[in-house]
């Protein structure tokens, strides 16, 4: 099983001076790129398994970005799509499974300056959640207020980016 849980992000509004491209430079290279490599480098040894699966951590935010986090919500995006199209890759040629874990704000030292510490949901059940997705062959596991959040997304999109605003 390949993890792909390696993750930047800057927090920062989109303005004069932002210096955004550097910092959607960093996060595109942690957050899509590395998984792009990683997982491709890796599957030659994931296809010899009888099982195997590969698992791309991402975020809420794939679906709305919030404003504080500007391109690391885009490079969720991205990874979202790309394990979308992975998914339908792989399925027709290997018996790889492809997951996307699709959190909201964990309590972690990576989300600290953005609430994490206060407003996050414990590390632990984030694992708990995965494993039962997992367990469930659950494509897209959402984790914390993801599933109904996405669903708010669905039915009143500007509600939803509401909730994403800072404080």
């Amino acid at each position: 099983m390949l993890i792909n849980n390696a993750g930047r992000a800057f927090a920062y509004t989109h303005g004069a001076g932002a210096d955004a491209l550097a910092k959607a430079s960093e996060e595109f290279a942690t957050n899509y790129f590395a998984v792009l490599h990683l997982t491709e480098r890796l599957l030659p040894l994931l296809q010899t398994q009888p099982e195997a699966a590969i698992v791309n951590v991402s975020s809420i935010v794939a679906f709305a970005p919030t404003a504080v986090l500007p391109s690391y919500s885009d490079s969720k995006a991205a990874l979202h799509s790309y394990t979308q199209a992975l998914r339908h890759t792989l399925a027709q040629t290997t018996a790889i499974k492809v997951f996307e874990v699709l959190l909201s704000l964990v309590n972690t030292a990576f989300s600290a300056e953005i609430g994490g510490t206060a407003h996050g949901i414990p590390a632990r059940e984030v694992a708990e959640q995965l494993l039962a997705g997992i367990r469930q062959d659950e494509w897209e596991i959402n984790v914390g207020q993801t599933a109904g959040f996405r669903e708010l997304h669905r039915a009143a999109p500007v509600q939803a980016f509401a909730m994403l605003k800072p404080a």
